[in-house]
Order: C-alpha cells, then sequence, then structure tokens
C-alpha cells in the first residue's frame, strides 16, 4: 500500500506539505494541491484516516480535497419525481458521471423533493466531504445560497442564478420554441398556436415561452393569452385542462409544450375527444425524451442533449475545483447548450 512519503516524493513536496494537503488543503496553494492529487491518484493513495476502519472517522474533519469529490444534488418537481425514472435528469447524471470518472472524480448523489427542502442540506453537504456541487432542476436563490455556505463550488443545471453569484449550464430554450414556431408558420399555422407551460415553471421553461413569444410577436401576431396555459401538476387537473383548451371556440390549430411529458398528455386527450393528431392537430414537445420517438405518432420536438449537459457541467466544476496555473479571476458564467428541431409526424399542414 503507497505510503505518504510515496506521495510526497513523486509529488516533489515534503510529507508535512503532503499532510497538510490531506488535513488543511486551505493552507496549500492550488498548484501544489493538484501536483498532491495527481500524485495521490497515480499511486492510488488514500489517507489512513479516511479508509474504511471499524471506527468511522468524524465527518466534519473529512475535507473535499483529499477525497476529491464533488456532489450531485437533484430535486423532483414532486415527492414522486424520482431521478431513476425521471426521463430529462438521468441522462444528466448519466453524463456528469462518466466525465467525473474520467476526470478521477468521485460523485455523490443525493435527491430530494423540492417543496419539502426548507433549508435542510445533505449530510454529503453539512459535512464538507465534497468540494463542488452540481445544482440539479428548478430551484430559487434562497436554496443555492444554503448550498453555497458549505461548497466553495456551485454549478447550477438545467436552470439560471440571475443573481451572478453561481455558474450555470442549461440548454437554449429560447432559440428551441423560436425554431418550433418557424416550423409551425411553414406549415401554414399562425394566430392560433398554444403553448402549454407547467405551473410554477422556472427559468428554462420562461425561455422556451419567451421563444413563443417573440416568434409570434416577429411574426406580427398578438398573443392571445387564452392560448398560454399554465399546466397543473395533479395529472388529473392537467388533463382536464388541456381538454378544455380543445374544446374552446378559438380552439388551437397547433400546441407547443414546453416539454415532452405534457405532450404526451395531450396526445392522450387527443385519443379521449377522437382529435387526430396531426389531422386536428398540429404538435411539437420539447427535450426529445426516449419515448417520444416510438409514441402513435411521433412527436416532433426540441432535441436537448442532455448527456452533454452533464458532461459540461462536470467539466466546469471541475475546472473550478482545479484552476490551472496562469488563470485569472474567476468570473461568472452562464453556458448555454445548442438544440435541435427534430422533425417526426406529429405536425403537418392547416
Amino acid at each position: 500500500m503507497p505510503s505518504l512519503r510515496d506521495v510526497a516524493e513523486k509529488a516533489g513536496v515534503s510529507t508535512a506539505t503532503v499532510s497538510r494537503a490531506f488535513t488543511t488543503p486551505s493552507l496549500i496553494n492550488a498548484q501544489t494541491m493538484e501536483r498532491i492529487r495527481q500524485a495521490a491518484l497515480s499511486l492510488d493513495y488514500q489517507p489512513s484516516r479516511l479508509r474504511t476502519t471499524k471506527s468511522a472517522p468524524k465527518p466534519a474533519a473529512v475535507r473535499s480535497e483529499a477525497l476529491n469529490a464533488v456532489g450531485f444534488q437533484f430535486f423532483g418537481s414532486d415527492p414522486c419525481d424520482a431521478l431513476a425514472s425521471n426521463s430529462f435528469y438521468a441522462p444528466i447524471l448519466q453524463g456528469a458521471q462518466e466525465q467525473a470518472s474520467s476526470l478521477g472524480m468521485h460523485l455523490l448523489l443525493h435527491s430530494t423533493y423540492r417543496e419539502a427542502f426548507a433549508q435542510a442540506v445533505p449530510r454529503m453537504v453539512r459535512d464538507r466531504v465534497i468540494s463542488g456541487l452540481l445544482l440539479i432542476g428548478s430551484i430559487d436563490a434562497t436554496i443555492i445560497s444554503a448550498f453555497a455556505e458549505y461548497v466553495p463550488h456551485v454549478v447550477v443545471v438545467d436552470n439560471r442564478d440571475d443573481s451572478g453569484r453561481f455558474d450555470s449550464v442549461l440548454s437554449d430554450g429560447m432559440e428551441g420554441a423560436y425554431a418550433a414556431m418557424r416550423c409551425l408558420f411553414e406549415l401554414g399555422h399562425r394566430e392560433r398556436i398554444a403553448f402549454l407551460l407547467p405551473e410554477g415553471g422556472g427559468p428554462t421553461m420562461q425561455d422556451r415561452l419567451r421563444g413563443y413569444l417573440c416568434a409570434l410577436f416577429e411574426k406580427g401576431v398578438v398573443p392571445d393569452p387564452r392560448l398560454v396555459l399554465n399546466t397543473s401538476h395533479d395529472d388529473d387537473r392537467c388533463i382536464a385542462q388541456i381538454a378544455a383548451l380543445l374544446q374552446a371556440p378559438y380552439r388551437p390549430t397547433a400546441l407547443l409544450c414546453a416539454n415532452d411529458y405534457h405532450a404526451h398528455i395531450v396526445l392522450r386527450v387527443c385519443r379521449d375527444l377522437s382529435l387526430k393528431v396531426p389531422g386536428d392537430l398540429s404538435l411539437i414537445g420539447f427535450d426529445d425524451i426516449e419515448y417520444s420517438s416510438h409514441c402513435d405518432p411521433p412527436l416532433t420536438t426540441v432535441r436537448v442533449n442532455k448527456e452533454e449537459m452533464g458532461r459540461v457541467a462536470m467539466r466546469h466544476l471541475y475546472s473550478l475545483i482545479h484552476p490551472r496555473e496562469g488563470d485569472g479571476p474567476h468570473t461568472t458564467e452562464r453556458h448555454e447548450l445548442p438544440v435541435t428541431l427534430i422533425v417526426r409526424d406529429s405536425c403537418g399542414p392547416l
């Protein structure tokens, strides 16, 4: 088993410096810390107090740089929103895991229901065993700040921090919705294009709404507020809202959904009402979840590269934790990944 001395020799530092790196890393400059980290990784070295023993170490004494670990904190939209079955966020986790592994980082996972959070941070954060954190999902600035009190580096994923304090990685929702609207315009749809927005939708959903509105304004169409539907989190109420819209005198000829999940609910409602898609209603979703290419009809949607979002977020977090020599002071960055309109069979001419 490699020793502290082996790490010190490989890193070209004293054993005392290596010891401080694993106990009080804040006293070690970034370049030296990186050399020690790389030496420890290449030797597969772990400090003896971090190895598995009968008496567990005190978490408060374990420092993130020693473990070289980061966190993945997922906030579900409701108590039943499990990460493993979430068709949008599970691929983000997969991308982040793959990237973390290639960078030699440990990725610790915690998930919760965002309405039940109430300032209680998970143990991996509270015990300071991670050096950085990916915050996944639509959460407000108060929750982000609560985590930032414990973790030095935070990247917000599929969300935007409008305070300018934290870096973010998200898809280009505005351009995606704009491209979807252009597709509908080319098919002859114009005044009666509806937009379906999940109730309480966060910044990414608002970006998609802005894309919808901008496309209408560019065409000289005044948006009809009756055609912008804020759907309930409750599926039964959501179905009733969609059914009412599709039976109204101003029934839309086309509908753009802010996500594929609700587009699939629209397909279900159309079947119940004997409405044909795309004969009676052209339909476009957003996200391109796995099922969207297999439904009937296959759904036209805006593809978000979810795995790449996880990879980009992980690479960016790594660069915050391990800045390169010569890097200047960090300035907050927003990474918007491009999206692609995938045309299938759910849209037709008016």
